[in-house]
């Protein structure tokens, strides 16, 4: 048994991708709902309410996904500078990869893939940190999951 477990670079670059395909979108929308807030009206009649307090769960809500939101900008930061634009240009800005290319600069497919699966790698190690500073939930529950993946973890 080896000290430290043989990172699935394949896996983690695809859990990487699915992440900033099917939930970063998410969480950068719910994170930005500031006009869901309204102030409380009172008509002068004593009653009770008929509803929650539905601005303090848009709140909560509002707070958690901004949370999310921070960690993964934050994780972003923690990747070397070359990686830092692959996934800023693929992801947030959702570039072609033509582009991302030719302003890093590089020639042929084969090196940019081994690159953008460096980045993704580099990625997956930085969000764990950032989600502790962040204190964003992990894993199924959580809203972002864990993106590292192990040989060990391989299903033959």
């Amino acid at each position: 048994m080896a000290l430290f477990e043989t990172l699935d670079v394949n896996g983690t670059y695809h859990a990487v991708q699915n992440f900033f395909y099917d939930r970063y979108p998410v969480i950068k929308r719910r994170s930005g709902a500031w006009g869901d807030y309204s102030s409380p009206s009172f008509d002068g009649m004593p009653k009770a309410p008929v509803k929650g307090n539905s601005t303090e769960k848009a709140m909560i809500e509002h707070s958690i996904y901004a949370s999310a939101l921070y960690a993964v900008h934050y994780a972003i930061q923690g990747c070397s500078k070359e990686s830092q634009a692959i996934i800023v240009g693929k992801y947030i800005k959702e570039l072609s990869d033509d582009t991302i290319r030719c302003r890093l600069a590089v020639s042929g497919n084969g090196a940019f893939r081994r690159r953008l699966k460096k980045a993704c790698c580099e990625f997956a190690d930085c969000i764990d940190p950032a989600c502790e500073r962040f204190k964003v939930k992990r894993g199924k529950e959580g809203l972002i999951p864990k993106l590292r993946r192990y040989e060990s973890e391989k299903v033959c």
